[in-house]
């Protein structure tokens, strides 16, 4: 677990509301964005983040630190849309034009643009060293978005063989690839 997200977790479980509500500032675009992708409704997108910060609230003592405080949540907020979507019983897609113009990217000018193709160059360049069949599980997980059980179908391995090779792969590129700043 990241210090950062050991001290905002400890300062909320002690009761420190400044510290959540510095948390929901910081998170609180990122989870409307993604909501609204996925629901493709504002209001019930300004719903879901509500709902997500107080599940997040109630819930923070049991954040373990496998992952980033802000992957965590993403997950609380994907488990609860797609709750909502199951009770739809229909998913609704929403292209990027129809967000609203303050949640699109931000363009800092060519520098911030050639500092991201370069970061992109090196993940793929990292990607490209991976053994191959790691390669194809991390590209048909994280590029095509399949279901673990799907891709142990395809490649004729276990669901377990599969995670495996997914966590190998990350570890991979995480040593591979400069901590972000």
């Amino acid at each position: 677990m990241k210090d950062s997200d050991r001290e905002i977790v400890e300062a909320i479980i002690a009761g420190d509301t400044a510290a959540f509500e510095e948390l929901y500032r910081q998170n609180f675009r990122r989870m409307y964005a993604f909501a609204i992708r996925k629901l493709g409704d504002r209001a019930e997108a300004e719903d879901v983040v509500q709902e997500v910060f107080s599940a997040v609230y109630t819930c923070v003592e049991r954040f373990e630190g496998k992952s980033d405080l802000v992957v965590w949540i993403y997950g609380i907020a994907r488990n609860i849309i797609h709750n909502r979507l199951r009770r739809r019983g229909a998913v609704r897609l929403v292209s990027f034009e129809d967000l609203p113009p303050d949640l699109g990217p931000v363009d800092e000018g060519p520098g911030a643009r050639t500092e991201a193709r370069q970061t992109l160059g090196r993940v793929q360049a990292a990607i490209e060293q991976l053994p191959g069949e790691q390669r194809r599980i991390l590209e048909l997980r994280h590029g095509r978005s399949m279901a673990i059980r799907k891709i142990a179908e395809v490649t004729g391995r276990s669901e377990d063989a599969i995670k495996s090779s997914l966590y190998r792969a990350r570890r991979s590129l995480q040593s591979a690839l400069p901590a972000p700043l």
